[in-house]
């Protein structure tokens, strides 16, 4: 009599499930760790973006040694920045921000408010994504 051996044990369909499962656990964290890390490089790109956007203001208008402007003195010089436009219903990253200038350093401001997840207040240019603060 021939045997016909062509499926797969319930054994072996049990280490495969157990198999999948640790590589699961250990990629899971890894994922949510590079995605809060994303959110943490677009602040901080945004900051460096009104840094460069407060340097082009004062090259244009003159400053003073401690000058501070807002967003809407630094509107024309910024575009397609994610900030949110009512921050009670919009989910950006950042609600308002402020760039002032001191000791020859922008020190740019992005306030988190309403559904925002980060703040940072430092020198873009010198700061990196651990700088950048959950609220």
């Amino acid at each position: 009599m021939v045997k016909n051996n062509k499926g797969v044990t319930l054994t072996e369909l049990l280490i495969v499930i157990v198999v999948m499962g640790i590589i699961a656990a250990f990629s899971v964290p890894a994922v949510g760790s590079i995605i809060e890390n994303t959110k943490k490089d677009a602040v901080l790109a945004d900051a460096l973006t009104i840094e460069s956007a407060a340097k082009l203001y004062c090259s244009s208008n003159s400053c003073s040694t401690t000058q501070s402007l807002s967003k809407t003195e630094l509107a024309t010089y910024i575009q397609g920045l994610d900030v949110a436009a009512t921050p009670a219903t919009a989910a950006k990253y950042i609600d308002d921000y402020t760039a002032v200038l001191g000791s020859g350093d922008w020190t740019v401001t992005l306030n988190a408010g309403g559904l925002s997840e980060y703040e940072f207040t430092g020198v873009p240019s010198q700061s990196s994504r651990s700088d950048v603060a959950n609220k």
